[in-house]
C-alpha cells in the first residue's frame, strides 16, 4: 500500500522542528459527513456520462453529442501490461466524433473540454502520449493506473503535457491542462538512454497533483519531470523514484509543493527560470539535492519545510556576492531538517556555504533589506500556530473523496424537481442554491458535470458543501444583480460571516458572461473548524478571452471605460479562513479563441481581509486594474509563490490611469493612486501587491512581471509598448500602514524601479539588479518583521 506523502513524512526517521502547534480556527456547527464506504469502483466512472445529466459543451453550436467525459477502455485500452495501449489513449484524448476531422487535435481552449479516465491496470506504451489543451486525464485514486514504457519505447517524452498541436505557441499560453492519480514508469528502457517521463512546459490553470514516477536506479540518462519552458504556477504532491534527474525545471515561476526525491541523482536541477519555491520537499538518497548550475539565471529560489536524508547538500549554487551587475541565485532555506552528514549548502567550486546541522531555521544568502547583500544570514522566527500543522506551514492534497460510493455523490443535473441546464444561457441560480443546500444537509458531494452554469443572482455555497468539477466546469454571472459598482455583489459566495464548517471545491472556473461593473466574482466568508475545511483546489477565476463570455467580443476599445468588466475577482472577508491552492485570476489580455482585442478593466485581483487563517500555496493574479494582490488589515497569513503580471493597458500611452476607470474605494482598501502624479503614468499602473496594515504575514516567492505598457488596438504588437530592456513602472509593490511580523522572502520583479514603495528605503531594481532583466530580487524584506 502507497503512503500518502504528508504521512510519510510524519513517518520520517528525524523529527520535525516543531515550529508551532496547531490549534482550532473557530468552533465548527454540526453538520452532515459523507460517509467513507469499503473499496468500491470509483464514484466519478459511475456518473451518467451518456444520458441528459452529462458534460454538456454548449458554445459547439448544434452540436448536443460531444463526449466530454470518456473512459479509456471505452477506446480499446486494455491495461494488462502486454497491449500496446498508446493508440487507445490517444483515441480518447483525441477524440471528437462529429467534427470534420474527429478529432481534438489543434483543440480551442475552453470550448471542447475532455475529462479522460483511466481504471486501475498497467498500460503499456511504444511512443509518446500527447495531452491537449483543455484535457484533464484522471486515474483512480483508490488504485493508481500505470503508464508504462515498453523496452523497445520510441520517442524521448512518455507523456508530452505540452500539447504540440498549438503551432509551436509557446508554452506560457499552454493553458488548461491536467494530470491526477497516475503512475508513469519509464524502468523498461535503458537507465543510460535520454529519455523524459513527464514533459511540462505548459501555463497557469494547469496542474499535476498525486502523480508517482519510477525510473530505474543508478541511471544517467532518465528525467523525471522536464519543465522546458512555460509560465505554471504549482506542481503538486508528487513521488520520483530513480533516474538521473527527479525534476529539470526552466520555467518562468512556480510552487512546488510535497515533492518525495528517492535514489535521484539530482533530485531538482534549476536549469533557468526566475524564482521558484519548494515546500515540503523529502529528498533521500539522493546524490545531490537542489543544483542551480553556474550560469543559471534563476533571481531568487526558497526551499522551505523541507527534509534531506542521507544525501548529498541540500543546495548548490553559485556565489553572487561579488558580481557586477546582476546577482543571481540568491537562497533562502527555512526550517530544514538534516540527517546525514554532508554540508548543507556549498557553492559551485564546492565550497562550503553552511555547514552540516540538524537543523536550518532560516538562512539567508543574498540582499536583505533593510540592510546588503548578506552571504549567510541567520534568523530564527515564530510563525503562529494557527498556521502551523506538525511544525510546518499547513498543507492539503487535493480530496479525491475516493471511498465514497456513487449514492454519496450527486449530479447537480440529476436532481428531479431543480432542472439545471449549464447550457450557458438558463439561469440555473434557484435550482443550484435548493441542490448545494440539501446536499450540505445531507453530507453528499455535489458534482457539477462540466457545462456553463449562468447565474443571475449569487450562488450561495453553505457549509458542509463539498464542489467537484469535470473539467473546469464554469460558473458564469450576468444580470443586473452584478451590475452596480457602487454596491458589489458575490456571484459565489461561500458561507456568511460568522459561519463554520466545510466548504471544499475543486476543479471549477467561475467567470462573468458578460459586463458585470458590481459582480465580486467569488466572496469567502466563512470559516472552518480546522485548516482545509473550507478549501480551494484547481479551481480558477478568468474574466474575458473565452468563447462563454460577451466580454471576449465587447472590449476592443482602447478607452477601457467602456469594460468595467467585474468589480474584483476574490475577496477573502475578515470573518473568513481559507486554503487555496492552485489557483489562477486572469483578465484576458488576449483572446483564446473568437474573440479581438481585450482592453478589459477588472477592478482588483485578490482582496484578502481575512484575519483567522490564510494559506495561498501557487496563485496568480494578473492583468486588474488597482492590483494583483491587496493584504487589507489582514492576519495570520501564508503565501507560497504568488505571480502577477500588469495590464497590458495600462502605462505610457493608456487612456486611463489607475486607478481609473475604477474609483477608488475605501470601504474595500482601494489604494488611491495619491502618491503618484497625475499625469504620471509610470506611476499609474496596477500595483503587484499592496500590503496595508495587518499583522503575522509570511510571504515566500513573489513574481511580479510587467511586459506591456499602453498596449491597446492601436498599438497591439507595437515595439513601442514592449517592455524590454527598459523601466516601464515606476511601483511594483507597496507597503503602508506599519504591518507587524512581515516577513517577506524571495522578491522578484521585472521591468520596474521601485521594488517596493513603503516609505522608508524604497527598495529600487538599480540597487538589487538580478533576476528577467532589467530586474531585482530582494532575498529577504524585513523592514516590518518586528512585533
Amino acid at each position: 500500500m502507497e503512503v500518502p506523502l504528508h504521512e510519510a513524512l510524519n513517518k520520517n526517521s528525524i523529527a520535525a522542528f516543531d515550529r508551532g502547534s496547531q490549534q482550532p480556527l473557530v468552533n465548527p456547527l454540526p453538520e452532515a459527513e459523507p460517509q467513507a464506504s469499503a473499496a468500491a469502483p470509483y464514484w466519478l466512472d459511475q456518473q451518467d456520462h451518456t444520458g441528459p445529466a452529462r458534460g454538456y459543451a454548449p458554445f459547439l453550436g448544434s452540436d448536443f453529442t460531444y463526449p466530454v467525459y470518456r473512459n479509456a477502455k471505452g477506446y480499446g485500452a486494455v491495461g494488462d501490461g502486454r497491449k500496446d495501449d498508446v493508440a487507445a489513449l490517444q483515441n480518447a484524448i483525441n477524440d471528437d466524433p462529429n467534427s470534420q476531422t474527429h478529432n481534438r487535435y489543434q483543440n480551442e481552449v475552453s470550448t471542447r473540454p475532455a475529462l479522460v479516465f483511466v481504471p486501475r491496470g498497467t498500460y503499456l506504451i511504444k511512443r509518446t502520449l500527447d495531452m491537449r489543451l483543455n484535457t484533464i486525464l484522471v486515474g483512480d485514486p483508490n488504485d493508481r493506473p500505470v503508464i508504462k514504457a515498453s523496452p523497445d519505447f520510441q520517442g524521448e517524452v512518455l507523456i508530452q503535457g505540452y500539447d504540440f498541436a498549438t503551432n509551436g505557441a509557446a508554452g506560457t499560453t499552454n493553458f488548461f491542462t491536467a494530470i491526477k492519480n497516475i503512475v508513469i514508469d519509464t524502468t523498461n528502457i535503458n537507465k543510460d538512454k535520454k529519455v523524459t517521463a513527464l514533459g511540462w512546459g505548459i501555463a497557469q490553470a494547469c496542474h499535476l497533483t498525486n502523480i508517482k514516477i519510477v525510473m530505474p536506479d543508478f541511471s544517467s540518462g532518465h528525467t523525471g519531470i522536464d519543465i522546458n519552458q512555460g509560465s505554471t504556477i504549482a506542481v503538486l504532491d508528487i513521488s520520483i523514484e530513480g533516474g538521473f534527474i527527479g525534476i529539470n525545471n526552466n520555467n518562468q515561476q512556480v510552487l512546488f509543493k510535497d515533492i518525495s526525491f528517492k535514489r535521484c541523482t539530482t533530485a531538482l536541477l534549476q536549469s533557468g527560470g526566475w524564482t521558484a519555491v519548494l515546500q515540503g520537499a523529502t529528498i533521500e538518497s539522493c546524490s545531490k539535492g537542489v543544483e542551480i548550475p553556474s550560469g543559471g539565471s534563476v533571481g531568487s529560489l526558497v526551499i522551505l519545510d523541507s527534509t534531506l536524508i542521507n544525501s548529498g547538500s541540500m543546495i548548490k549554487f553559485r556565489d553572487s556576492s561579488r558580481d557586477n551587475g546582476d546577482r543571481n541565485q540568491q537562497i533562502i532555506l527555512e526550517n530544514i531538517d538534516i540527517a546525514g552528514p554532508n554540508p548543507v549548502a556549498i557553492g559551485d567550486d564546492e565550497s562550503v556555504k553552511l555547514s552540516n546541522r540538524k537543523h536550518v531555521d532560516t538562512w539567508i544568502w543574498g540582499n536583505v533589506n533593510p540592510g546588503t547583500y548578506q552571504t549567510g544570514k541567520a534568523l530564527t522566527m515564530q510563525p503562529p500556530p494557527s498556521l502551523l500543522s506538525n511544525g510546518r506551514f499547513f498543507t492539503m492534497r487535493q480530496p479525491t473523496y475516493q471511498k465514497y460510493t456513487k449514492d454519496q455523490v450527486v449530479n447537480v443535473k440529476a436532481v428531479r424537481g431543480h432542472d439545471v441546464k449549464g447550457d450557458g444561457k438558463s439561469d440555473d441560480a434557484p435550482s443550484l442554491n435548493a441542490i448545494l443546500a440539501q446536499n450540505a444537509a445531507d453530507g453528499k458531494v455535489s458534482y457539477f458535470p462540466y457545462g456553463v452554469y449562468i447565474v443571475k443572482s449569487t450562488l450561495f455555497v453553505p457549509p458542509g458543501t463539498r464542489i467537484v468539477g469535470e473539467a473546469w466546469s464554469v460558473i458564469s454571472g450576468i444580470g443586473s444583480t452584478f451590475g452596480d459598482k457602487n454596491n458589489p455583489t458575490p456571484v459565489v459566495m461561500v458561507g456568511k460571516p460568522g459561519q463554520t464548517g466545510v466548504a471544499q471545491i475543486q476543479d471549477m472556473r467561475f467567470t462573468v458572461a458578460d459586463i458585470t461593473p458590481g459582480a465580486i466574482i467569488l466572496q469567502v466568508n466563512m470559516a472552518g473548524s480546522k485548516p482545509g475545511d473550507v478549501g480551494f483546489w484547481n479551481t480558477h477565476v478568468t474574466v474575458g478571452g473565452m468563447a462563454d463570455s460577451n466580454v471576449n467580443v465587447a472590449c476592443g476599445s482602447p478607452n477601457t471605460a467602456a469594460c468595467l468588466a467585474a468589480f474584483a475577482m476574490v475577496h477573502l472577508t475578515s470573518s473568513s479562513s481559507a486554503y487555496i491552492e492552485n489557483m489562477w485570476g486572469w483578465t484576458a489580455d488576449h483572446s483564446l479563441e473568437r474573440g479581438g482585442f481585450q482592453n478589459i478593466a477588472t477592478g482588483r485581483g485578490l482582496l484578502v481581509e481575512a484575519t483567522k487563517g490564510t494559506w495561498l500555496i501557487g496563485t496568480g493574479f494578473e492583468h486588474n486594474t488597482l492590483y494583483g494582490y491587496n493584504l487589507h488589515n489582514a492576519q495570520n497569513v501564508y503565501a507560497g509563490l504568488q505571480q502577477t503580471e500588469t495590464a497590458y493597458w495600462q502605462g505610457e500611452g493608456s487612456q486611463q490611469n489607475a486607478p481609473s476607470p475604477w474609483n477608488a474605494n475605501p470601504k474595500y482598501g482601494d489604494p488611491n493612486y495619491s502618491w503618484c502624479a497625475k499625469d504620471s503614468q509610470a506611476c499609474r499602473m496596477g500595483l503587484a501587491q499592496n500590503i496595508d496594515g495587518g499583522s503575522d504575514l509570511y510571504l515566500y516567492g513573489s513574481a511580479f512581471w510587467t511586459f506591456f505598457h499602453g498596449e491597446t488596438q492601436a498599438r497591439y504588437g507595437s515595439p513601442e509598448s514592449w517592455c524590454v530592456g527598459k523601466i516601464c513602472i515606476t511601483n511594483q509593490a507597496r507597503v503602508t500602514g506599519n504591518p507587524k511580523k512581515l516577513y517577506w522572502y524571495g522578491i522578484n520583479t521585472k521591468s520596474a524601479d521601485i521594488m517596493v514603495l513603503d516609505g522608508k528605503d524604497n527598495p529600487s531594481r538599480f540597487n538589487h539588479p538580478g533576476g528577467w532583466p532589467p530586474g531585482g530580487v530582494i532575498a529577504a524584506y524585513l523592514t516590518f518583521s518586528k512585533a
